[in-house]
């Protein structure tokens, strides 16, 4: 009798053992703000950097713009803070910027969906395309095969290399190498997944990418959450994983009549994580007059 009930107490031991690792996969990011995002036009994020000074992002609907964000109060107003001057190549073409990222050196790079390429911008707004298009290489691993399925996010990945996201059905990862004398591409499908989708959303996905202290996140839009990205030698896998759904799911945030996950700029600095809610013009459900964006600001967990 004392055996069944030792062999009980060593399974209830394990068994709590297992909920509190699942509970600290499933770590919830603390919120400190929420802010409308306000500014000259309307706006669609798609994209966010912290430069080491200022809080950047780009829109999907604006393709001349960089943008710089500063909190005031009880809103983060957003001004045009570099106007793109295109190479000849990219003039009247629609670019759709779905990535931003920025190098130690202070130069910035955007990601094109319409493209599917990078083009660098300098700081008094010259422009140029860096490396050729990703398209092919991402095709011949099924990569950008799914509806509005394309790039979405890069970071800087070593001296003129950057990794780049393919959004969703399936979701990919690709490497663009440019410091050899011809551009190597590398795509890979990233379609695993340990973080549960919430009900009726769609399949896993990528909507943006950050780079900070050596390490890359991936914002996955569907799952309401934050993923650490890694590589294991062979393959790119998840890691560390927080949570905003809580915040994001809010009926005092949430859109009316939007189910997909709207999250699309990550950024994060040493104290906080930010992410930029795409509202796609429309109103939140608790408010029908206000049909601003919405930046949210976390907490950045200890020790990452």
């Amino acid at each position: 009798m004392a055996s069944g009930k030792t062999a009980a107490r060593a399974y209830a031991m394990c068994l709590a053992g297992a909920l509190a690792v699942a509970a600290a996969t499933e770590q919830k990011l603390e919120l400190q703000q929420v802010l409308p995002l306000e500014g000259p036009a309307l706006v669609q994020p798609s994209g966010l950097v912290y430069d080491g000074k200022s809080l950047l992002m780009i829109s999907s609907v604006h393709d001349d713009d960089i943008f710089k964000i500063e909190v005031q109060g009880d809103k983060a107003v957003f001004k045009e803070s570099i106007r793109i001057r295109f190479p000849k190549d990219a003039q009247n073409m629609k670019l759709a910027w779905r990535g931003i990222t920025a190098t130690k050196g202070g130069d910035l790079y955007l990601a094109s969906s319409q493209a599917c390429r990078v083009m660098k911008v300098e700081a008094n707004g010259d422009a140029e395309w860096e490396g050729p298009s990703l398209l092919e290489a991402g095709a011949e691993k099924g990569l950008f095969s799914g509806e509005n399925s394309g790039i979405e996010g890069l970071v800087p990945a070593g001296k003129k290399k950057f990794l780049l996201a393919a959004s969703r059905e399936p979701r990919g990862l690709l490497d663009l190498d440019l410091s050899m004398s011809k551009p190597v591409i590398t795509a890979w499908l990233v379609e695993k997944t340990k973080i549960a989708l919430p009900a009726g959303r769609r399949k896993p996905d990528f909507s943006d990418l950050a780079e900070d202290k050596g390490q890359i996140w991936a914002l996955d839009a569907n799952s309401d959450a934050i993923c650490q990205v890694k590589w294991n030698g062979q393959d790119y896998i998840e890691g560390e994983h927080w949570s905003f759904g809580h915040v994001s799911n809010d009926s005092k945030y949430r859109y009316g009549g939007l189910r997909m996950g709207l999250a699309r700029g990550l950024a994060m600095d040493g104290q906080s994580i930010y992410i930029a809610i795409d509202n796609k013009g429309v109103a939140r459900a608790g408010d029908p007059a206000d049909k601003r964006p919405l930046l949210l600001v976390f907490k950045r967990p200890h020790g990452v």
